[in-house]
């Protein structure tokens, strides 16, 4: 935790507002558990001078948001949606749902969550092109499509994010869509495209100096070789994985290559070493907990 006494302040009247309206923020937010309605009623009026109160409200919740307190912020959205629709400002609207989205896919309520998603889509359709705009509902349709296991929708959401990301110039939003993608396919049972896809992501992660995009690829690729029946060759690319993520270490990418070691050494009749592996995910599975905790 930050001691705000140590905090410097800041060299700007504008900056100096800001973490006023921000602590001002967090105070109203311990209301809403008691009074939702008079939580939101105080907070759209405390809208900065000059700023539209559905446009305070937006903004408020997206701070809500970054802090993980999603049903305040959805609560804030409602009414900023309310507000936009009686101005019948739609591009004021398609911002409102492109957070909505997201927020009830993180409260695991994906079904809305994907409602929302597709009205922010909707509305975008009818509103001057941006890249930006549709990064965010694109990234965000593919991930709750991927956690509905739609898989064919996942793979157009994510290729519309790649194709978007592509013509940004965001290379490492581009290559992460190519990666996620390579993995739809293998659930998708496609070994063929998802090493194509891999192998894509792989030269944009070398062209990044990441190592991490690089071990995300072999492992895709691995996946790609397990599913067409060649373990040893997948074992291979798991092992390449593994020494290009020790150099950017992640344990969650960690864990997931051991698991995979296992199958495939269990699949050649490997047992020891199969089981070697797992005892060593689930070893990393105990180290993630203590971690959260």
């Amino acid at each position: 935790m930050v001691d705000k006494n140590s905090t410097p302040i800041g060299n700007s009247a504008e900056e100096r507002n800001d973490r006023r309206q921000r602590e001002r923020l967090a105070e109203l937010t311990r209301l809403f558990k008691k009074d939702p309605a008079a939580f939101v009623q105080k907070v759209e009026q405390a809208c900065p001078p000059g700023t539209k109160p559905a446009t305070g409200l937006l903004d408020a919740a997206v701070v809500l948001a970054e802090q993980d307190e999603f049903k305040p912020a959805l609560a804030l959205l409602d009414r900023a949606a309310e507000l936009y629709e009686l101005e019948h400002d739609n591009a004021g609207l398609a911002h409102v749902y492109v957070n909505m989205g997201p927020l009830y896919g993180m409260l695991d309520q994906l079904e809305k969550g994907i409602e929302f998603s597709l009205k922010a889509e909707g509305l975008a359709k009818s509103l001057p092109a941006d890249h930006e705009f549709t990064l965010h509902y694109a990234s965000d349709l593919g991930g709750m499509y991927t956690e509905m296991e739609a898989w064919d929708k996942a793979m157009h959401y994510f290729q519309i994010a790649c194709e978007t990301a592509n013509r940004m110039g965001n290379s490492e939003v581009e290559g992460d869509a190519l990666l996620i993608m390579s993995q739809v396919a293998i659930a998708q049972g496609d070994a063929a495209k998802a090493r194509e896809l891999a192998e894509k992501g792989e030269i944009i992660g070398k062209r990044l100096k990441d190592t991490l995009f690089q071990a995300r690829a072999l492992q895709t690729m691995g996946d790609a070789s397990a599913l067409d029946g060649e373990y040893q060759q997948a074992i291979a690319l798991f092992q390449q994985a593994l020494d290009l993520e020790a150099d950017q270490p992640s344990i969650e990418l960690r864990q997931q290559l051991f698991w995979e070691m296992s199958e495939s050494y269990e699949e050649i009749g490997k047992s020891e070493l199969a089981e070697d592996y797992r005892s060593r995910a689930a070893d990393l599975g105990e180290t993630d907990e203590e971690t959260d905790e």
